[in-house]
């Protein structure tokens, strides 16, 4: 589930630095409070509809084309998870807590930190394995949802010069979610068998900390790599310095 918290926080950074330059008006480098207004305002008003013209996709609801989890036998959660034309829904509801960085000197280190009441991913998956002690297998619908998560992402600036102008390429990302609580869902386990169905259900929600815990280096591979190439799209569109009012 950590997937959508990545998928927030790079959102968020790239609707940021896109808008600066004329609407709302750009903020001074490295004023971390004008930041956190400016992200929370066009959060609200870009969730849905996006911007093509700053490279910014909808992300209310976002769609997730493919998303693989496996898990080898020597981890407690030996599972091989294809998730397909999945949606991620409320990510408009998340809000800036704190920003630090975004400074004149792009290569330091840029940190945003955000909080969501509810984010959720449901779709078609098929699953096969063994989850701790027990086996599961199946293929249907399934829903995971963070409750209160708490996200915080950082990366370090790149120049690239093109057309004597710098832009900044995002390198080094790193993520991390921490929810209160992930609820999961599977519909059609075990062959349409209810009883095996919702016990495995009920199994998976009692154990979701440990289940969490051990997929969770896992899911963050997986999506780092798919958003990066988001977040780089939108701040190859507008000059570093052109994103930020002299101090």
């Amino acid at each position: 589930m950590s997937r959508y918290s990545y998928l927030i926080v790079l959102y968020i950074v790239a609707t940021v630095n896109g808008n600066f330059p004329d609407d709302p008006k750009p903020c001074k480098y490295g004023d971390s409070e004008c930041i956190v207004n400016i992200i929370n305002k066009l959060m609200i008003e870009k969730a849905a509809t996006g911007d093509p013209g700053l490279n910014l996709v909808p992300i209310e609801p976002f769609a997730i084309d493919k998303l693989s989890i496996q898990k080898g036998a020597d981890s407690p959660i030996s599972i091989n998870l294809q998730l397909t034309n999945n949606y991620v829904h409320g990510l408009g509801s998340t809000r800036i807590k704190s920003v630090r960085g975004f400074g004149k000197d792009m290569t330091k280190k840029h940190e945003v930190r955000m909080f969501a009441p509810s984010i959720s991913l449901a779709g078609p998956y098929s699953i096969k394995g063994k989850v701790l002690i027990l086996p599961i297998t199946g293929k249907g619908e399934s829903n995971f949802t963070y409750a209160n998560l708490e996200t915080k992402l950082s990366f370090r600036g790149q120049p690239e010069e093109r057309d004597g102008e710098i832009y900044m390429e995002p390198i080094n990302l790193n993520a991390d979610a921490i929810p209160e609580h992930v609820y999961f869902n599977f519909t059609n386990l075990f062959n349409g068998d209810k009883a095996l169905g919702d016990n495995m259900n009920a199994f998976l929600n009692e154990n979701w900390e440990p289940i969490y815990e051990e997929v969770r280096d896992e899911l963050k591979r997986g999506l780092t790599k798919k958003l990066q190439s988001i977040v780089r799209k939108v701040f190859a569109k507008i000059p570093y310095n052109k994103l930020f009012l002299e101090n």
